[in-house]
């Protein structure tokens, strides 16, 4: 589950809004609208052929961010996930166009489950082989490493304990072996549960912590601290990283800041893999200005924006020519919320924060990020291409007066600050709110409104604006800082399932207090916390979106956070190419899928 990073740069306010909001502000007060959907003529990754692709040719991709892992054992990033999910095979993973079927990658078929989904059978497939230098074939063994090593604090992976605690020997694990993990043969892996878990278990093996990893390559590296791996990976995918002969990446094929250089692996063999992989090569320049790069792909060829355009290319590419544009909505394409402290300070108090929720203008706050073509006012916590979404409440969301008007009604401000114990209708309390937020445009925009909201609600207030990874890794993410409000919060899911969605930003159970802590509004409710312990085990994906679709609505009876966009990312691309997007991973390009015209 994925901090949703800032990948849109700065968007205007003014004519630009207006152009990209399509005079997007509804004079209705009501939220029961439904999806904007995208202009005509943009592409989206539910559209695009996945078949019929021309052979060969060099891709030049430009991207303003770099990226932050890439060792598929911790790699936590949209940008991350385009390069593993070139170079590394997945026990199980997602074609570009689908968020809820998955299909078997370095497994041969469906895991088998048996001893009442407590015990996983996978049979890995046959055929497939690392990259040079370590050329072998991959076994069931390299699986079981790559269980071992997910738990190998030198590899500091953020998430496993969230969806593979309950492997037995997984809690305790350090790096070695784990009992509960076996190579019962040449190509079978098993995996041993304490809890019927195995439907998230499974459902968390389409990321890319279980692509193989070869052990007698690999140890050397990862008994260092941090582990090395990253920079001598090998690849079981199309591609791989260009490495020197001693199959050294950094400096050759990655260079931190500057570039990457995905070249095509020889030991891969087509008729193991789903993907057809049609460029021979991808060159990839980190670092550049969001507008000069988004002009230079409109105006190029052979070229992608691997992040989100700046507003001012956005707008030109709907001009222009808009099939050179692609929309990722729904599915992977994440939410941004704003987090309100739960256990500590003023907004402990529910009805402080149902004010909150009803003072907040979250049309606004989607105008100042672009409007209608890339948001939609975010209702409630599941979304569309999610199990749940629809019984949770679909686009209107859960009918409670705080949540039916977007533009902010102060009147049932006013009437929840009487409840909460401040009869004037604003906050007369001591206290000064703590708030960080994102110092880069527009998040900064989006915080200074959030700011001015309180305020009118009576509350004293400090904001404090810094850069995106300082306001998650010293700040919001750190339990002891006690910070009141971080309005520039969103999440990404790992993976299609409502648990993805909702479980780790909103279980009080898994709050990390010595750590980066991703429940930003330390939301600690044991109702709500025994509801997902028990939805957790239910299986099958109906029941499952029911059970996690009314965990939904009791985080919005709770007004946990405040919800206002339901993020539709932009990706561009030159007119000669035929790009391919991940629908699962915000939109990215799929490097393995594209092509060139």
């Amino acid at each position: 589950m994925r901090s949703l990073k800032l990948m849109v740069a700065a968007a205007a306010v003014g004519a630009l809004v207006l152009a990209l909001a399509a005079c997007g502000s509804s004079s209705s007060s009501s939220s029961s609208s439904s999806s904007s959907g995208s202009p005509a003529g943009v592409q989206t990754p539910l559209t695009e052929s996945l078949t019929g692709g021309k052979r060969g040719g060099t891709l030049n991709a430009v991207q303003n961010e770099d990226y932050e892992h890439l060792d598929p054992g911790q790699a936590y990033f949209q940008l991350d996930y385009q390069i593993t999910s070139a170079t590394q095979r997945s026990l199980y993973s997602y074609k570009p166009n689908t968020f809820s079927q998955t299909t078997p990658d370095m497994a041969e078929g469906p895991p088998q489950l048996s001893d009442g989904n407590k015990l996983i059978t996978i049979n890995i497939r046959k055929g497939v082989h690392f990259s040079p230098p370590v050329n072998r074939e991959v076994t069931a063994a390299d699986e079981v490493y790559a269980f071992e090593r997910v738990a190998n604090p030198n590899v500091a992976n953020p998430y496993y304990l969230g969806y593979l605690a309950s492997i037995e020997g997984m809690k305790t694990a350090t790096g070695g072996p784990i009992a509960g993990v076996k190579a019962t043969g040449k190509y079978t892996l098993q995996v041993k549960l304490t809890e019927p878990e195995a439907a998230i278990v499974v459902a968390s093996m389409v990321l890319p912590w279980t692509a193989p990893v070869p052990k007698e390559y690999a140890a050397k590296f990862d008994a260092k601290k941090p582990s090395e791996y990253a920079n001598y990976q090998v690849a079981t995918g199309p591609y791989m990283l260009q490495a020197n002969s001693e199959g050294k990446v950094l400096g050759t094929g990655y260079q931190p800041g500057k570039s990457a250089t995905l070249v095509r692996n020889p030991n891969w063999n087509a008729s193991t893999d789903y993907r057809p992989a049609y460029l021979n090569q991808i060159n990839i320049s980190i670092g550049g200005d969001t507008n000069v790069i988004g002009r230079q792909v409109l105006e190029g060829s052979d070229m992608v924006q691997s992040d989100s355009p700046a507003a001012p290319i956005l707008k030109l590419a709907l001009q222009q020519d808009p099939s050179q544009l692609v929309i990722s909505a729904g599915g992977g394409a994440g939410d941004r919320y704003i987090a309100v402290n739960n256990s500590y300070g003023p907004f402990t108090n529910v009805n402080l924060r149902k004010a909150f929720w009803a003072a907040t203008d979250r049309e606004a706050l989607n105008k100042l990020r672009g409007g209608k073509t890339v948001a939609d006012v975010m209702t409630h916590f599941l979304w569309n291409g999610i199990s749940g979404f629809q019984e949770a409440g679909g686009y209107p969301g859960p009918k409670v007066d705080y949540n039916e008007h977007p533009q902010g009604d102060m009147a049932v401000a006013e009437k929840y600050m009487k409840l909460a114990g401040y009869p004037s209708g604003k906050y007369t309390g001591s206290k000064t709110l703590e708030i960080v937020g994102d110092s880069s445009a527009p998040a900064n925009n989006v915080a200074e409104a959030v700011n001015a909201t309180l305020k009118q609600l009576g509350f004293k207030t400090h904001l404090n604006l810094v850069e995106h990874t300082v306001m998650y890794s010293k700040y919001c993410g750190v339990v002891s800082e006690k910070i009141d409000v971080c309005p520039n919060v969103g999440w990404i899911p790992d993976f299609g399932d409502p648990q993805a969605v909702l479980d780790v930003p909103f279980n009080g159970n898994l709050i990390v207090k010595n750590g980066t802590n991703s429940n930003w509004g330390l939301v600690n409710h044991p109702k709500i916390n025994a509801a997902m312990e028990a939805a957790a085990k239910v299986v099958g994906e109906k029941a499952r979106g029911e059970a996690w679709a009314k965990i939904d609505r009791e985080l919005v009876a709770e007004a946990v956070v405040i919800p206002y966009q339901w993020a539709k990312e932009p990706y561009i691309e030159s007119k000669d190419v035929a790009g391919v997007n991940d629908y699962w991973n915000s939109g990215t390009w799929d490097y393995s899928f594209t092509s060139l015209k």
